[in-house]
């Protein structure tokens, strides 16, 4: 049965936003394209302001004007400070064995969970992909260290595809053997008050995530880490070998409420996309950098990104009716995101599952099925 709102999310309280792209959920108050125009009007509005104000007010528009460039001028010296000091601790962060300073801290706290308990869930939505793509970013994440010991991979795939269900097979079938556990989620068209996004598909498959490997498996929901991704992100090779570390190496009090961040390079296709555009992503990865290695900026999740599956179950998991995920979803308690600097390799644009770990099956009669 699919899963559906009981009507007290919040995302069920807003006012013009959220009608679903898929029909069956009645027509906003406000149209859409209404609420798309404002920003627009308000940036034409402040240059037109501007421009008069220029002429009324010339002295208060020049004293405004230096307040600003002073101020920018300020944020673009410690953006490029806290860059530097980013690089830094990525060397660091690639330099570190993270099992040893397990062991470390372990030895003299009694709350660290144990290495090997530590379970990573891994949701790869993905919507008319090629199959070139998703191999690659299966091929990244099998080289993972412990990528057959501890981690989980969710083909988040859409209904709406074409024979997406007989892709997921065919990569669950070549990749059975590169994860603990591989399985594949179908998101069905039609459901009410759900945009067809990341957002909404995504939060099925980690729900189907939840009946498998914890309702069905048994996996403790305490000792689970659950990872967004892009269909096309490449992961360091260590960063779930860090995150292990980070995750088991918390404190209760904040493994349960944080979120991990890695700093995204925008470089996955960077010769295939105009000079421009070079720019604005070489500018946009050091910018990330800064905001996640300066301890005066507060970091929030980004596009790839990690945290505890208790958190996301808590907060009722991400809303289907969004695009931004990683912003908007429901927290019990605040949530903070930590560096992870292992960086990422992006791009810009211009219920099946398999068991098997490689060392022992987790099941051996438990035979491939399709979630629904």
């Amino acid at each position: 049965m699919p899963y559906q709102s009981s009507g007290e999310r919040r995302n069920n309280l807003q006012v013009g936003v959220g009608r679903s792209l898929w029909s069956g959920a009645p027509e906003a108050p406000i149209p859409e394209r209404a609420l798309d125009g404002i920003p627009g009007c308000l940036a034409w509005l402040a240059l037109l302001f501007s421009f008069a104000s220029a002429l009324a007010f010339p002295r208060v528009v020049l004293t405004l004007a230096a307040v600003i460039y002073a101020y920018s001028a300020l944020r673009f010296t410690l953006a490029g400070l806290s860059n530097l000091r980013g690089l830094k601790k990525i060397r660091q962060y690639e330099q570190t064995d993270w099992r040893a300073e397990y062991d470390k801290v372990a030895a003299k706290r009694p709350d660290v969970l144990p290495w090997e308990a530590v379970r990573h869930v891994v949701v790869i939505p993905n919507y008319k992909e090629p199959d070139s793509i998703l191999r690659k970013t299966l091929d990244n994440l099998a080289i993972q260290v412990g990528a057959r010991q501890n981690m989980a991979i969710v083909l988040a795939m859409e209904a709406a595809e074409p024979n997406a269900s007989h892709k997921a097979e065919r990569l669950i079938a070549d990749y059975q053997d590169k994860f603990l556990a591989i399985g594949a989620s179908i998101h069905p068209t039609g459901l009410p008050g759900e945009l067809r996004c990341k957002s909404s598909n995504e939060a099925w498959a980690a729900r189907y995530a939840r009946r498998w490997l914890i309702d069905e498996l048994g996996w403790d929901i305490n000792h689970m880490v659950i990872t967004s991704m892009d269909a096309d992100t490449l992961w360091h090779p260590l960063y779930f070998y860090a995150l292990t570390y980070a995750f088991a190496t918390n404190p209760d009090d904040l493994r349960y409420t944080r979120f991990w961040q890695a700093p995204i390079r925008y470089h996955g296709n960077i010769w295939e996309i105009s000079p421009p555009m070079r720019l604005v992503n070489a500018y946009g990865s050091a910018f990330e950098l800064a905001y996640l290695s300066a301890p005066f900026w507060y970091a929030l999740p980004m596009s790839s990104y990690s945290l505890s599956f208790r958190l996301l179950d808590s907060s009722g998991y991400w809303d289907g009716d969004v695009i931004a995920d990683e912003w908007v979803f429901r927290q019990p308690r605040r949530g903070h995101a930590r560096a992870n600097l292992l960086a990422v390799l992006g791009h810009r644009h211009h219920r099946r599952h398999h068991l098997g770990d490689g060392q022992e099956p987790l099941s051996t009669n438990l035979a491939p099925r399709m979630g629904q």
